[in-house]
Formats: structure tokens, C-alpha cells, sequence
């Protein structure tokens, strides 16, 4: 319809481009509906990858439409007619070409590897909350339309939520399923619907670490590379432990939900995990937790290897891909181990107008003792618009570089309750088969963050989100775009303010 609109005030500001005084009022309606529309196609696109296209042929078209109605500048009539069958074609075949720009379902993940060529997990696209009760008469439905019903999550406590409730519906005809999930929206007995994303993993990118060769933070041979710990100050950190003897409370869990920890990784402390092939999950939980003073390879947020266990869930496949289903039902299986803290260095942008499964499972992983941490995304885009990013109760972490300032890659937490900073560029880890690989992106961030507070849960145990990040954001400190990032975390002050 926006574009329609456009198509009717270009015709009417060329018509009308011999009047001084009624052109550049109709040429600023033109341009103030086209703004909009483009706008409009921005936030409802899927990325560049889907909205530059559309805006190319959007441009394409207005061109075409306003030569042939320049080239008929003697004919008034025949303009108006121009106007009227260019407005309505427009106004009808609109949602076409948004649709041919769109990312569509593919039965068949394994097939692609484009993120824009599928939407919804093709072997379950919807996930549903609906009482036990009420499955009866929705059976029938499903039935007819040849959809399939499976529980989606099997919480341990399930007298604290209501993730029990959810089903996962593998729909015949995947094409079928924006219009179904429309129809379940609509029904009384249905609680929640919502669609069963697929998550692309943004990859981090490669790059030549700082090297600093008089670093003396640890004995660890490749920490004059880990400048984000000297930035951090870190050897202040170390020998706070040191000088004041602090000895945990317990030893904390920190789950890395991602593609799996190589679990034979020589600075790594005996993780738990499936194998890891991509190496992104590896990268994480060495960020988080590499064994600091064993005189191999890198330090890490955790002083001794007394403080910490770390454990992987593979919510990632080997390909890339996961799903919001996986990762909700990942987020549990942390919760219901013991998990202090949960890193999720993963997601992308969403098409949910609100993700009411991945809320009730964080609420979840929070009533049973958990902090929720998770990166920005990388598209310098508002946090807001990435999950898990944006759920509720979650910190979430952007990128800073070494001058203090946002990196250009990172998404930024104005708009989100919860967000913090932390060096994420340039960032020195583990990698699968004992090697150390340096990666820029806010999922080097996250696990920064999530290292120290699985070092404060050792220490106070009972420590919850809301009081975690108020002591994170107390004790931060500025940065050049504070608003869009949240303060950079001061580990020592943090651990200081915790001992207290």
C-alpha cells in the first residue's frame, strides 16, 4: 500500500511540475510516503540480504512509472489513467514483491546454506502453549490440516512454569504454515503460537590479535595477545584473589549453549560437552574459563580452575544451524543440571512481535537459580530486534574495541534493561585440536561476562540477576557510547563490591 501511495504522488508532483506553487508540496509528500515505505520495508524485511533487493526493484519501478508519465506530459487524461492503472497494479501485486524478497520455508534444511531461503525449523515450524486439557478438540484440527503433535519441553519442576504446556507442530505442506500459524493465533483454546525459528550462527570473523610483549598478567605463554585482560586489568584481579585468600563458596556451573566444547582441549578444566567442529563454542568457553597460571596457552575471567566447571550443550549443528525450540530446550536442560550461569553466544534477528517460550524459559533457568547471559548479535542493529537478545530477564552483552567504543559489527542495548560491555575484538581462545584463534564479535563479549559471574555465584551463591547486573552496572565504567553499549565491566571493583 505504501509503495502504491508513492507510485500516485510521484505521477501527481510530475503533473503538477508547472505550478510553482503546488510542486514542491506534492514532491514532499512523494518523498515523505517513499521514506516511509522504505522504512516500513526495513523493519519488516529480514536483513540486507532481503531488503535491498526489494528496495532495487521498489526504485526500478517508480523510474519506470514516472518516464512513461513524463513522456505523456501533452496529455492530461491519459496521465490520470497512467496514475490510476500504475496505483492499483502496484496496490495489488505489493505483498508479491515483498514475499519474492523474503526469506521462505524449506522442507529440506540440509539442502541450503543461504539464510535467506528458510524461516521456520522444517521438521516442527510452530511451537504452541495450550492446556492438556484443551489438546482434544485441537487434535481434530490438526488432523484435517496433516499436522503432527509433539510435547516440546520436559522441565523437571513444572509446578514453576508452564513450558509443559508447549507442543511443537510439524506442519506436511511447509508452505502453509504463516497462513496456519495465523489461524492458531486466532483460537480460543490456543494460549500461545508462535513460529519455531531457525537461528544462523553469525560466525565470528577472524583476526591478527594485539600483541603486547611485556604482559605479565599470568604465565600463561599467550596472554601478551590477550589484550582484552590487560584492558580489563586483570593482573589487579589475579592478585586480589591472591592477596586476600578468597576461596569460593562453592564451585560454580557455567553452561555454554553453542556448537559443542572440544573436550580434550589441554587449557580448558575437564569440560562436559559434545564435540565441537565449528570451534565457536571451544572459543567461548576458553574466553570464559581457560585455566589462568597453568603455563599453556591463555588466561581467562577465572582465576584457578577451583572456581569453575564448565559444560557445552550443543543447541548449534555441525552446519550452523539450530533452531528456537533447541535452545529453549537447551536453556532448560541447563537449568534442571544446576547451571549458575548460562552463556548463549548465538542468535539472530527475529520476525516474533513477542517470544513468549523463550521468556518462560529463562523465568525458568532464573527460579532455579540461574543468570542468563547473551551476545548482542553483530549487525549494528537494536538489540531490541535480536533473540535471544531481547528476552526478558537476560544480560546482554555488546562489543567495545580497544579505544573504548562500540564496535562497528556490535548491536547496541538502548532500547534493552539489561546491558552491559566488554572487549570484543581482537579476542585470543581456544580452538578445537589445542589450538588459539583470535575472533572478533559480541560473542567474545558475552563470555567474558559470564565468567565473572559465574565467579561471583562462587562466591555468593544466592546471588540473582537483578542484584548480579546491578553490581555489574554500578561498578562499570564509560565508555564513548555508554547509552548504546552499557558500562564495560570492572572486574575487580565487581569482585570487591560482592566480597562486601
Amino acid at each position: 500500500m505504501l509503495l502504491a501511495i508513492s507510485v500516485a504522488f510521484l505521477g501527481l508532483w510530475i503533473m503538477s511540475k508547472e505550478n510553482k506553487a503546488l510542486a514542491p508540496k506534492v514532491g514532499l509528500l512523494f518523498f515523505l510516503s517513499f521514506f516511509i515505505f522504505i522504512g516500513y520495508s526495513y523493519f519488516q524485511s529480514f536483513g540486507l540480504i532481503t531488503f535491498l533487493p526489494k528496495l532495487i526493484v521498489s526504485c526500478v519501478l517508480l523510474a519506470i512509472v514516472g518516464v512513461i508519465i513524463n513522456a505523456t506530459n501533452e496529455n492530461k487524461i491519459a496521465q490520470w489513467l497512467i496514475i490510476a492503472f500504475a496505483s492499483a497494479s502496484v496496490f495489488q501485486f505489493e505483498s508479491k514483491i515483498s514475499a519474492l524478497f523474503s526469506p521462505q520455508d524449506d522442507t529440506n534444511l540440509a539442502t541450503s546454506a543461504k539464510l535467506s531461503e528458510f524461516l521456520y525449523d522444517p521438521k516442527g515450524e510452530i511451537i504452541i502453549q495450550i492446556e492438556p486439557k484443551s489438546l482434544g478438540k485441537l487434535n481434530l484440527w490438526l488432523k484435517k490440516e496433516n499436522i503432527s503433535i509433539r510435547k516440546a519441553f520436559s522441565p523437571q519442576w513444572e509446578s514453576i512454569t508452564e513450558l509443559d504446556n508447549y507442543y511443537i507442530l510439524d506442519i506436511a505442506d511447509g508452505s502453509k504454515t504463516k497462513g496456519l500459524l495465523t489461524q492458531l493465533k486466532q483460537m480460543n483454546k490456543i494460549d500461545w503460537a508462535e513460529g519455531n525459528e531457525v537461528i544462523t550462527m553469525e560466525f565470528p570473523q577472524k583476526n591478527e590479535p594485539i600483541i603486547h610483549p611485556s604482559a605479565t598478567i599470568s604465565n600463561d605463554p599467550s596472554v601478551k595477545m590477550q589484550w582484552h585482560l590487560q584492558y580489563l586489568e586483570m593482573e589487579k584481579y589475579y592478585q586480589l584473589f591472591r592477596e586476600k585468600a578468597i576461596v569460593p563458596t562453592k564451585k560454580a556451573k557455567l553452561y555454554i549453549l553453542d556448537t559443542g566444547i572440544d573436550t580434550n582441549h589441554e587449557d580448558l578444566n575437564n569440560p562436559s560437552g559434545n564435540k565441537d567442529k565449528q570451534g565457536h563454542g571451544t572459543h567461548c568457553a576458553g574466553v570464559a574459563t581457560a585455566i589462568t597460571n597453568n603455563g599453556i596457552g591463555v588466561a581467562s575471567m577465572v582465576p584457578t580452575k577451583e572456581w569453575v566447571n564448565v559444560y557445552g550443550i550443543q543447541v548449534i549443528g555441525d552446519a550452523g544451524f539450530g533452531t528456537q525450540g533447541q535452545i529453549i530446550a537447551g536453556i532448560i536442560k541447563a537449568a534442571d543440571d544446576g547451571a549458575d550461569v548460562i552463556s548463549m553466544s548465538l542468535g539472530s534477528i527475529t520476525n516474533q512481535t513477542r517470544e513468549k517460550a523463550y521468556n518462560d524459559a529463562v523465568r525458568y533457568a532464573n527460579h532455579k537459580g540461574a543468570i542468563v547471559v547473551v551476545a548482542a548479535g553483530n549487525a549494528n542493529l537494536d538489540g531490541l530486534r535480536y533473540s535471544p537478545a531481547n528476552t526478558e530477564n537476560v544480560i546482554t552483552v555488546t562489543s567495545i574495541n580497544e579505544r573504548n567504543e562500540k564496535s562497528g559489527f556490535s548491536n547496541h542495548v538502548q532500547n534493552l534493561s539489561m546491558g552491559l560491555a566488554a572487549p570484543g575484538e581482537r579476542i585470543l581462545s581456544t580452538t578445537p585440536s589445542n589450538s588459539y584463534t583470535s575472533f572478533n564479535g559480541t560473542s567474545m563479549a558475552a563470555p567474558q561476562v559470564a565468567g565473572l559471574l559465574a565467579v561471583m555465584k562462587a562466591i555468593r551463591p544466592s546471588i540473582t540477576t537483578q542484584e548480579a547486573f546491578k553490581i555489574l552496572n554500578a561498578t562499570g565504567k564509560e565508555t564513548k557510547n555508554t547509552l548504546r553499549t552499557g558500562r564495560l565491566i570492572n572486574p575487580v571493583m565487581a569482585i570487591n563490591n560482592v566480597m562486601e
